[in-house]
């Protein structure tokens, strides 16, 4: 791992663009469960199906009581970003990462500091209203739903319509909006890191295999991932502790650090 680690090191402080793409390997070491694969919780414990935007539109109120419970269960041990998020950070602050492109609706990311992201599943700690777009915490969403009210209500005066999370639910397309900018980092970049992916759901699955025509491929992992073949670098181990060994790396390849990471801001892609 150690070599690995040096040589992308030396790869990634002398790259013009570098994007990370995540899946829910990076936020294991926080609590947040998985959803498929080992200990995964489709299956297991929750039916994929009661998920879905035809059952929200079916029954929105079987699906608010279901959503509880799956939230509680993705949310309620969670123990904030851990040292992958803050490590992903780090990396964007020192001019070595110019965005994290992420499958994950955690938050986690942000949490840690992260401050070009795109949330390709969208964001659980957020509900909107299917009618006027009203963006509210799904907490307050989830306190209504604990109190007996579902499907939980727009709180905009004079408004109807009902809340639903701000994620993509199974039977949707990706936002046009953020696949595109995921696409369009990965092919810009010289590096895509793909950390805790099994990059096998698309479209995102996809992502890997365009960066790999254009520029080199990481794939950090706990476990084998359907796109090794194509990397150009595999690191396996927890990402909380592989992550921070690449930061190290990084770093002792900057030892005029200040100086490199401020003529990397002037010239990075926005």
């Amino acid at each position: 791992m150690d070599e690995q680690v040096a040589e992308l090191a030396e790869t990634l402080v002398e790259a013009d663009g570098v994007t990370v793409l995540t899946g829910a390997g990076a936020s294991a070491a926080s609590g947040v469960p998985t959803f498929r694969g080992d200990g995964g919780i489709w299956g297991s414990e929750f039916a994929v199906e009661n998920f879905t935007l035809d059952r929200f539109e079916r029954d929105p109120r079987g699906f608010w009581e279901d959503r509880l419970e799956l939230h509680d269960r993705m949310f309620g041990d969670v123990s904030g970003p851990n040292e992958a998020h803050r490590a992903l950070a780090w990396l964007e602050e020192l001019g070595v990462v110019d965005a994290v492109v992420t499958q994950n609706t955690d938050g986690l990311h942000r949490e840690a500091g992260t401050q070009r992201l795109v949330e390709l599943h969208g964001d659980a700690s957020r509900s909107v209203c299917v009618e006027c777009e009203n963006a509210v915490s799904t907490e307050d969403a989830l306190a209504a739903v604990r109190a007996g009210d579902a499907p939980p209500s727009c709180p905009e005066f004079g408004c109807e319509g009902h809340l639903r999370p701000d994620v993509v639910l199974y039977g949707e397309d990706l936002s046009e909006a953020a696949y595109g900018s995921a696409r369009r980092l990965a092919w810009e970049s010289d590096v895509l890191l793909v950390v805790g992916s099994s990059m096998t759901v698309e479209p995102a699955a996809s992502l890997p295999v365009e960066a790999a025509e254009r520029g080199e491929l990481a794939v950090f992992d706990a476990a084998e991932t359907a796109k090794d073949h194509l990397a150009d670098y595999v690191v396996r181990g927890d990402a909380a502790e592989t992550l921070p060994a690449l930061v190290e790396a990084v770093q002792a390849q900057m030892p005029g650090m200040e100086k490199a990471r401020s003529t990397r801001e002037a010239t990075r892609v926005r």
